[in-house]
C-alpha cells in the first residue's frame, strides 16, 4: 500500500511538472529573458517586433516564446536562439551597427541551459568573459558574425561537453590550437573567416573520434596548417572539411595525406593554397557521397581521371591549375547528377566532349581559358531547363557559335569570347526571348549585324566586338531590357542607330573604331540611365550637341578620332563625371551570375542549433569591362572600380574655341583629353578645382599664356601634357608639377625654367661683365681685320712674284708645267682604280 502511495505521489510530480512546463516557465528565467529584451531596447533595436511574444505578463508561458527551447519533463529553459536579434541596416548588411558589450551574467539563471546561439549580434566583447565559461553544461556554442577580437579565450577549453563550437567570421587572432585540443566531445568545429596565426598542427584533433565538420577557411597568411605527422593518426571520418586558403602545409605544399583514409565526405574545400602535386583524382574515387569538390587556384598537374563509378557529385571546381590533356570521353555520363562545372584556366586540350548533354540538370559549364579546339558537340546544352550558364572564351574551337541542337527552353548565359568561331546560324530554333548574356567577341564571324538577334527581348548584355561584322545596325533590333552594348572594332557603318532608343535601360554603349558617320544624335540624352558612352574612332562631324548636357548620369565620355567641330559645350557642367558614383552599375548579377549566387546544398545538423554549413554558392566572377585611354594607354576598368573612373576624351577632333572654365565644376573627373583640336585661349584657372584629377593632356593645340600657378593645388595630377601650343613664362615646379620632365612642354619656344633647361633671363640678374685692362688688349689682343687685310696682301705678292718668275725663266717654266702634269696623271690613276 505504501508503494502503491509512492507511485501516485511520483506520478502526480511529474505531471505537475509537465502541467507546469505547459502553462509557465520558471520566473527567475522569465525576467531573465524580458531583461534581454530589454537590453535590446536600450541599444536602439525594435525588440517588441523582433522579439513580439517575449511580454511582460506572468500568465504568458516563456517556453511558449520564440528562440527559447524548454525542456518537456523540468520545464527549464533549456536552448536560446538569439541569433540575428538585430535589426539589419537598408542594404543588408551588419556593418553599420552598433556594437555590442554583452553581460553574461544575464544568462545565469539558466541552469540547465545546453545550447547558446548569439550569432550575427554585432558583439565585440562579453562582460565577464569567464562567465561564459561556467556554463559547463553547454553542447552547442553559436558565436558566428560578431565583432569577438584577440586571442581565444582559454578557459572555453573547459566546455568538454561542447559537441558545436561555431566561432566563425569574427576578428579572433593568436593560435587556438591549445584551446581546442581539449574538446575532444566535438562533432562541428567551424573557425572559418578569422585572424589566427602561428602553426596549427592536426596532431591536436587525433583524439577527436567525433569530429565530422572542420572549417577554417582563412584569409590570413600568418596561419600555417601542418597535417602532416607521422605521430598522429587522425581517428575521425570527416564528412564537411574546408581548408581553403589556409596555408596548408607552407612547407611542402602536398595534399594532406590523411584524406586518403577519409572515405565519408560530402563537401571538400582545398582552394587558394598553391598544393603542387599530382591532380588527386583519388578523393572522387574514395568518396561515393562526395557532393561538393573545390580544389580551384593551385598547382595540380598531371591528367583528370574518373572515378570507376557513377558517381553523384553536384559540384566541381578545379579552375585555375595546371591540369593537362582531355577531358574523358565519359565525362557527363560518370558524373551524370552535376549542376555546377568549373574546370577554367587549365591546360586541357582537344574537343569538348558530347557527353556533358547527358547531365541532364547541368545549370553552369566553365570551360574556359584552356587549349580546347574543334566545334561544339551539336548536342551540347540540349537538357538545360533552368538558368544555364556557358563559358567557352579563351580557347581555338571554331565552327558555328549556335549547335544544331541546342534546343534551349531556359534563360542562357553565352561567353564564348577569344575564339576562332566564325559561324552565327541556327539562332532561329532557340527561344531568342530567352537569351540574357551573349559575348562572341575576338572571333572570325563575318557578314552583317545578325538579324537573328533581332528579337531577344530578354538580352541584357550584347558583345559582338572585335568581329568582321559591316553594313548598318537592322531597324528590327528590339531588346528592351539591354544595359551594356559593345560593337567595337568592326565595320559597321551609317548613323548611330535610332533603334537603340528601344532599349532604354542602356549604361554602358560601346561603338569605338567603326565606321559610323553623321553627327552626334541629340536623342542620346533619351537614354537616361546612360553611365559609358563611347564613340571615338569613327567619322561623326558636326558640333557636340548641347542636349548631349542632359546625359546627366554619364561618367566616362570618349568622343575622340572623330571629325566633330566647333566648341566644346560650356553646358558639360552639368553632366555627373564621377560627382556622384552611389550607383553599382557594372556588376553583371543582374542577369549573368544568377543574382550572385545560388544556393546548392545547404546540410543542416540535425537536432542543433547551427544550421549555418556550407551551403555552396557560386559567382561568376565576370563584370564587364570598359576600356577607356588614360596615361596614353587604354586602361580596362570593370566591376566597382568602374564606379571610381570618370573622364573626358575629346581629342583627335577639329574642336575650337576656349576651353570652357565651367570643366572646372567637374570635381570628380580623373581624366581630360583635349588634345590635337584647335583650342585657343588659355587654360582656365578654374581647373584647379579638379582635386581628382589623375591625366590631364592640352597637346597640339593653339593655347597660349602663362600655365596657371593655381593647378599646383592637383595632388594627384599623374600625367601632364601642354606640348606643341604657344605658351609662355615660367613652367611650374612645385608638387607634382616636379615630376614632369621637358616632354611635357616641348614645342613652347616661350617657357622656361630648369625643368626644361631654358633660363628665364627675365628674372635672372645678368652677371657683371669683366673690367678689361686697354693696356693687355694692346699687347695680347689681335686684330682680326687687320690679319685678313695682311693675309690678302702677301698672298698676292706671292701670286705676282711666282708668275714674274716663270716668265722670266723658261728653264723654270717648263719644269713647273711638267710638274702640274705629272701631278694631274697620277691624280687620274688614281680615280680610275
Amino acid at each position: 500500500m505504501d508503494w502503491f502511495l509512492v507511485k501516485i505521489f511520483f506520478l502526480g510530480f511529474v505531471v505537475s511538472l509537465q502541467i507546469h512546463g505547459y502553462y509557465g516557465c520558471f520566473e527567475e528565467e522569465r525576467l531573465a529573458l524580458l531583461d534581454f529584451k530589454a537590453f535590446v531596447h536600450s541599444n536602439g533595436d525594435d525588440a517588441d517586433l523582433l522579439l513580439p511574444s517575449w511580454i511582460h505578463d506572468r500568465s504568458s508561458d516563456c517556453c511558449r516564446w520564440e528562440r527559447v527551447t524548454c525542456n518537456s519533463t523540468t520545464g527549464h529553459v533549456i536552448k536560446l536562439s538569439l541569433n540575428d536579434t538585430r535589426q539589419i541596416t537598408f542594404d543588408g548588411y551588419y556593418e553599420d551597427m552598433s556594437i555590442w558589450y554583452l553581460n553574461v551574467s544575464q544568462f545565469q539563471p539558466f541552469k540547465e541551459l545546453i545550447s547558446l546561439n548569439l550569432s550575427y549580434n554585432a558583439i565585440a566583447e562579453f562582460i565577464d568573459n569567464e562567465g561564459l565559461c561556467k556554463f559547463r553544461s553547454l553542447v552547442e556554442l553559436g558565436l558566428r558574425g560578431n565583432r569577438f577580437s584577440g586571442p581565444l579565450l582559454e578557459c572555453i577549453g573547459n566546455l568538454t561537453n561542447l559537441q558545436v563550437l561555431d566561432l566563425s567570421f569574427n576578428q579572433l587572432s593568436g593560435n587556438f590550437q591549445s584551446v581546442v585540443s581539449k574538446l575532444t566531445s566535438l562533432k562541428y568545429l567551424l573557425l572559418s573567416g578569422n585572424e589566427f596565426e602561428g602553426l596549427f598542427s592536426f596532431c591536436a584533433l587525433a583524439n577527436h573520434s567525433k569530429l565530422e565538420v572542420f572549417l577554417l577557411s582563412s584569409g590570413s597568411r600568418r596561419l600555417e596548417l601542418e597535417t602532416e605527422n607521422p605521430t598522429c593518426f587522425p581517428t575521425f571520418q570527416l564528412k564537411y572539411v574546408d581548408l581553403s586558403n589556409c596555408n596548408l602545409n607552407a612547407r611542402t605544399r602536398a595534399i594532406p595525406s590523411f584524406l586518403l583514409n577519409q572515405y565519408d565526405i560530402r563537401f571538400i574545400d582545398l582552394s587558394h593554397n598553391m598544393l603542387f602535386g599530382t591532380f588527386p583524382s583519388w578523393i572522387l574515387q574514395n568518396n561515393s557521397k562526395l557532393q561538393v569538390m573545390n580544389l580551384m587556384n593551385n598547382s595540380f598537374t598531371g591528367t583528370f581521371h574518373l572515378p570507376n563509378y557513377k558517381h553523384d557529385l553536384l559540384k566541381f571546381d578545379i579552375s585555375s591549375n595546371n591540369i593537362t590533356g582531355v577531358l574523358p570521353k565519359e565525362f557527363g555520363l560518370v558524373l551524370s547528377n552535376l549542376l555546377y562545372i568549373n574546370m577554367s584556366r587549365n591546360n586541357f586540350s582537344g574537343n569538348v566532349p558530347s557527353s556533358i548533354s547527358e547531365i541532364q540538370e547541368l545549370n553552369t559549364l566553365d570551360l574556359s581559358h584552356n587549349k580546347l579546339s574543334g566545334e561544339l558537340p551539336e548536342s551540347l546544352f540540349a537538357n538545360c531547363t533552368s538558368y544555364c550558364t556557358l563559358i567557352l572564351s579563351n580557347n581555338n574551337l571554331q565552327g558555328n557559335i549556335f549547335p544544331q541542337n541546342m534546343n534551349l527552353r531556359s534563360s542562357m548565359t553565352l561567353d564564348m569570347k577569344n575564339n576562332n568561331f566564325s559561324v552565327m546560324t541556327g539562332v532561329d530554333f532557340l527561344d531568342s526571348s530567352l537569351l540574357s548574356f551573349l559575348d562572341i567577341s575576338n572571333n572570325k564571324v563575318s557578314g552583317p549585324f545578325p538579324r537573328q538577334l533581332c528579337n531577344m527581348s530578354s538580352l541584357g548584355f550584347l558583345d559582338l566586338s572585335e568581329n568582321r561584322l559591316y553594313g548598318p545596325m537592322p531597324s528590327c533590333f528590339n531588346a528592351s531590357l539591354l544595359r551594356f552594348l559593345f560593337l567595337k572594332k568592326n565595320s559597321l557603318n551609317g548613323s548611330i542607330p535610332h533603334v537603340l532608343l528601344r532599349s532604354p535601360k542602356l549604361v554602358a554603349l560601346d561603338v569605338r573604331d567603326n565606321s559610323f558617320s553623321g553627327n552626334i544624335p541629340s536623342w542620346i540624352s533619351q537614354l537616361s540611365e546612360l553611365r559609358v558612352l563611347l564613340l571615338g574612332g569613327n567619322e561623326l562631324h558636326g558640333s557636340i550637341p548641347n542636349q548631349l548636357c542632359e546625359s546627366r548620369n554619364v561618367s566616362i565620355m570618349d568622343l575622340s578620332s572623330n571629325l566633330l567641330s566647333g566648341s566644346i559645350p560650356s553646358c558639360f557642367n552639368n553632366i555627373s563625371f564621377g560627382n556622384n558614383i552611389s550607383f553599382r552599375m557594372m556588376g553583371v548579377n543582374y542577369f549573368y551570375s544568377m543574382n550572385g549566387q545560388i544556393e546548392i546544398i545547404c546540410a543542416p545538423i540535425d537536432g542543433t542549433i547551427y544550421q549555418y554549413l556550407p551551403c555552396v554558392y557560386w559567382d561568376s566572377s565576370e563584370y564587364v569591362e570598359v576600356e577607356f585611354a588614360m596615361k596614353y594607354r587604354y586602361n580596362s576598368y570593370r566591376g566597382d572600380i568602374i564606379n571610381l573612373m570618370a573622364g573626358i576624351d575629346l581629342s583627335c577632333n577639329e574642336l575650337s574655341g576656349r576651353i570652357p572654365q565651367e570643366i572646372g565644376d567637374l570635381h570628380g573627373i580623373r581624366s581630360l583629353n583635349l588634345s590635337n583640336n584647335h583650342l585657343t585661349g588659355s587654360i582656365p584657372v578654374s581647373f584647379s578645382n579638379l582635386r581628382n584629377l589623375e591625366s590631364l593632356d592640352l597637346g597640339n593645340n593653339s593655347l597660349n599664356g602663362e600655365i596657371p600657378s593655381e593647378l599646383v593645388m592637383l595632388t594627384f595630377l599623374e600625367t601632364f601634357n601642354v606640348s606643341y601650343n604657344n605658351f609662355s613664362g615660367r613652367v611650374l615646379d612645385k608638387g607634382q608639377f616636379g615630376t614632369f620632365d621637358e616632354n611635357s612642354y616641348k614645342g613652347n619656344p616661350g617657357l622656361c625654367g630648369p625643368l626644361i633647361h631654358r633660363s628665364c633671363s627675365t628674372d635672372e640678374t645678368p652677371p657683371p661683365s669683366p673690367s678689361i685692362d686697354v693696356e693687355e688688349e694692346d699687347e695680347g689682343g689681335i686684330d682680326m681685320v687687320w690679319f685678313y687685310w695682311s693675309f690678302c696682301a702677301s698672298y698676292v705678292t706671292i701670286l705676282l712674284v711666282l708668275v714674274a718668275i716663270l716668265c722670266i725663266n723658261r728653264h723654270w717654266c717648263m719644269l713647273w708645267f711638267n710638274l702640274v702634269d705629272i701631278c694631274i696623271n697620277s691624280i687620274s690613276v688614281w680615280l680610275n682604280q
